[in-house]
């Protein structure tokens, strides 16, 4: 018999392991009447398999998790465990409703929003910025998305608004939180179009990272499906809160029902960066927990320089799309280790 609902995640070793566990954690803590939803965990490639730690955990939070092969042909690109992951999921895992969750998520109340209505084959969030978006045939980067059209059948153009900006691009999703009706089979479209599109080797002028992400809201395109959006305390950028429209910023922890951290809690200035965000309340007992739990979780590992360096890096790379060949981030890595 099919269950109403179920999350999907991925956890390989490392970092992703105290991610996948302070999310299904928050799940079976604050999600209410969700609370005891079925979270399935895969490990897609081939390595190393998870701990016994991690593994006893989930264990203890009913978190049924398998190391599965399902990513072969793009090992090396991670991201493709998403399009791989999901599409498996929807073929073998009995349940009206899949949300698929990246690990760097955390819930602080009911998410009834991934309950769909019968009109409604999938709920998601737009990016929040523009990206490697395009706001129309005069963007730089419209010829990637003319691209993927082309090759994956869009007949109707469809355009979203971003929360940071507020500036109205081409439907361009983020896929770190996606609920669809599993009869649909909008995950199996996902990955054959993302196999389609990497064996063309179609890439975005930033390279390789968001095409899983671009061709999700292509594939949407495609299937002219009638795409909801998730209120926007789903899924909430707690580190771009300071950089939403005014209208979208969350004024009150108790207000969000999921954050999305990114890489917040990697840096060992943590907290003094969430107290960095302006006019949200963080006088509350699911922020002190949240507090706790990256604390007992271990997950701050790694000094600040680094982050500093995934600017520099960002920098070095615009500018060399305009031949300029600077490695200042090369430079400052060996003064460093000196």
């Amino acid at each position: 018999m099919s269950i109403p609902i179920a999350f999907i995640i991925c956890t390989e070793p490392g970092r992703l392991e105290a991610q996948s566990l302070m999310l299904a954690e928050s799940i079976r803590k604050f999600c209410g009447k969700l609370k005891h939803t079925p979270i399935y965990s895969f490990h897609p490639r081939v390595g190393e398999p998870i701990s016994n730690q991690t593994r006893q955990a989930f264990e203890a939070l009913q978190v049924t998790h398998q190391q599965i092969p399902i990513n072969r042909e793009f090992h090396e690109y991670y991201l493709a465990n998403k399009p791989l992951v999901c599409a498996y999921a929807e073929q073998s895992i009995d349940a009206e409703i899949l949300v698929f969750l990246d690990s760097d998520k955390c819930f602080f109340s009911e998410p009834n929003e991934f309950l769909l209505p019968v009109n409604c084959n999938v709920r998601i969030r737009p990016e929040y910025g523009q990206g490697i978006g395009s706001t129309g045939l005069r963007d730089p980067q419209e010829w990637y998305w003319q691209k993927l059209y082309e090759v994956l059948g869009v007949k109707r153009e469809v355009f979203v608004d971003t929360p940071i900006g507020n500036k109205r691009i081409r439907a361009y999703w983020n896929s770190g939180l996606v609920a669809v009706r599993r009869s649909a089979g909008i995950f199996t479209t996902w990955k054959e179009n993302f196999v389609k599109v990497m064996r063309l080797d179609i890439t975005p002028p930033q390279g390789i990272y968001f095409v899983e992400q671009s061709v999700l809201s292509v594939t949407l395109c495609a299937l002219e499906e009638n795409v909801e959006h998730l209120s926007s305390n789903y899924s909430y950028p707690l580190p771009l809160h300071n950089r939403l429209s005014t209208e979208l910023q969350i004024k009150h922890w108790d207000d969000i029902i999921s954050i999305h951290y990114f890489n917040l809690f990697f840096y060992n200035d943590w907290n003094a960066q969430i107290k960095k965000l302006k006019k949200i309340n963080i006088n509350s007992e699911k922020y002190r927990w949240l507090c706790q739990e990256v604390v007992r979780l271990n997950m701050p590992r790694v000094s600040v320089l680094h982050r500093y360096m995934l600017v520099v890096r960002r920098m070095e790379q615009k500018l060399r799309n305009f031949h300029l060949n600077i490695n200042l981030s090369g430079w400052i890595e060996r003064m460093v280790k000196l």
